[in-house]
């Protein structure tokens, strides 16, 4: 009796011995370029977490439309157990996005990492949030990497600078630049991001040889960017697109015209820079975005940056040359047919007609149209047709045409179609994340599409773990993810069960690009809003 009371007492105490080596593991301070970190243990999972760390100098003051700079040296253990600031935002993508800091600032380039509690080298995945370049966040529990981190990866997340602080293109600011580059300061963020990545990360576990850059949305739309610009070459080794795509620059003269408009709502000459880096955050974040659904600040080709869109820079083979995965949800926009009457009522006499008020097409491209979306394949309802069409102008084509690009030029290359449950713009993320009982998945997914869904979170997060490891989405234990090739265009479709098929993008999106010379996504998506009372 004796022997097992002390056999007992000698396992409770290599138990709570291990527990506190794993606890100390994890608040061990951890050296960066700038000084000592100190993070914690996650409450939730077998995970070390930092929370706020500082890549870059804040971007006030003289800094403001500044490139990033090194962040200064700071004095003794930093503790990095609290979200930082969001970047400044406003409207509809400040609402969307949940932040646990509660605060913002226009000091807000930090990034947050979580890595497995178990010592050894892991492959890196930074993840780029989306909103439309003028709303995010990286802290978002939407997005948290504890779960991720559990499957062996050491997983990152930051903001970078929106909106006007981020994509504000002007003459005197090029001129002042040792780049005379201008215009894409959220972009130079994430670039300076994936080099601090490089520098540091091996301390946190990481292996700086293995870095996986994965984003959705605006994120998703960075990823092409990072695949185009040539200042990232060599930052990142495999790369994951999600709704997003390969068009989404604009020209300086547009950026230009657009800093004309805001100088003289702040009250500023143009000319006066000075005068425009002293507005107030608050008051230039005000004036400069034009409504709650505004999307109108991207990165500019500036001859730095990009020197052309970048699906125009890797068709020319100019690009960085990485596995890549690229995909799109089944119904991403389609749902605003539903708000906007004249075209959810629409009979099927009237479908071509309404056609031409929806995206704006002339008789023959609407003619065009009425083929390739014939009205048979969508229950004779052409409001579903219209939805469809939606979908492929505003994201689907978007991805299709630049996984299309880069597999013309390599072989490594992954495509998907997200359909389970509604299929709405950016549900498959908490399947990525295996975050479905964290909102907004919590909150918006109806119950039983959760429950039912965490087998696919399961496959969905492997596929991504295994692409991070090996560049190759497959396992023995999965269904297999045929490669897409230019000649054989197939798509694994992500549902319950997964399949792979025929893309069958290829004539539509094609139409589309020809009619995007004429009218752009982002002119098309403000059309649209014109069309909901």
């Amino acid at each position: 009796m004796k022997k097992r009371c002390l056999l007992g007492l000698i396992f409770l105490a290599l138990f709570i011995s291990s527990f506190a080596l794993a606890e100390d593991f994890c608040e061990k301070p951890v050296m960066t370029e700038s000084g000592l970190v100190q993070g914690e243990s996650e409450k939730e999972a077998e995970v070390c977490v930092w929370r706020g760390i500082p890549y870059a100098q804040p971007p006030v003051g003289e800094l403001r439309w500044r490139a990033p700079q090194p962040h200064q040296p700071w004095q003794g253990v930093r503790k990095t157990t609290k979200w930082a600031p969001k970047c400044m935002q406003k409207g509809i993508m400040k609402l969307l996005n949940a932040d646990p800091s509660g605060k913002m600032s226009e000091d807000c380039l930090y990034l947050n990492i979580w890595r497995p509690k178990k010592p050894g080298k892991y492959p890196v995945m930074v993840w780029i949030h989306g909103g439309g370049y003028v709303g995010g966040t990286g802290n978002t529990p939407n997005y948290w990497g504890d779960r991720l981190a559990e499957q062996g990866i050491v997983v990152v997340s930051f903001n970078y600078r929106l909106n006007v602080f981020g994509f504000f293109a002007h003459p005197e600011l090029r001129e002042e630049d040792p780049n005379q580059s201008t215009g894409g300061y959220g972009t130079l963020d994430q670039i300076f991001l994936l080099r601090w990545v490089q520098n540091n990360i091996a301390n946190f576990g990481g292996d700086p040889n293995n870095v996986t850059i994965f984003g959705e949305s605006a994120g998703g739309w960075s990823i092409c960017t990072l695949l185009a610009t040539p200042l990232a070459k060599g930052l990142f080794h495999r790369a994951i697109l999600e709704s997003g795509g390969c068009v989404a620059s604009t020209d300086l003269e547009t950026g230009y015209q657009q800093a004309k408009e805001i100088a003289q709502k702040v009250g500023c000459d143009f000319e006066d820079l000075d005068c425009l880096r002293k507005v107030p955050a608050k008051k230039l974040l005000r004036k400069s975005l034009q409504g709650p659904f505004a999307m109108e600040f991207f990165p500019r080709h500036d001859n730095y940056i990009l020197t052309a869109t970048p699906i125009e820079m890797i068709r020319a083979g100019n690009y960085n040359r990485v596995p890549f995965i690229a995909g799109s949800n089944k119904n991403e926009f389609g749902m605003l047919v539903g708000l906007a009457p004249q075209l959810y009522f629409a009979s099927p006499k009237k479908y071509k007609k309404k056609m031409i008020s929806l995206v704006g097409a002339r008789e023959e491209e609407a003619e065009e149209l009425v083929r390739l979306y014939p009205l048979d394949e969508f229950e004779n309802k052409p409001r579903k047709a219209y939805g469809a069409m939606v979908n492929d102008i505003t994201i689907c084509c978007p991805t299709y045409l630049g996984l299309e690009a880069v597999a013309e030029k390599q072989t490594g290359v992954y495509y998907y179609r997200f359909d389970y449950g509604p299929g709405l713009h950016s549900t498959e993320i908490p399947f990525v994340f295996n975050t479905l009982d964290r909102p907004p998945a919590s909150r918006l997914l109806p119950r039983k599409l959760r429950r039912e869904g965490k087998e696919l979170a399961e496959l969905v997060q492997a596929y991504w773990v295994n692409f991070a490891r090996t560049g190759n989405p497959n396992a023995p234990s999965l269904p297999n993810w045929p490669e897409f090739r230019p000649d054989q265009q197939l798509i694994l479709v992500l549902d319950k069960p997964p399949r792979a098929e025929s893309a069958e993008m290829e004539e539509r999106c094609e139409a589309w690009e020809k009619f995007s010379q004429r009218i752009s996504y982002v002119d098309f998506l403000s059309q649209m809003m014109e069309l909901i009372p």
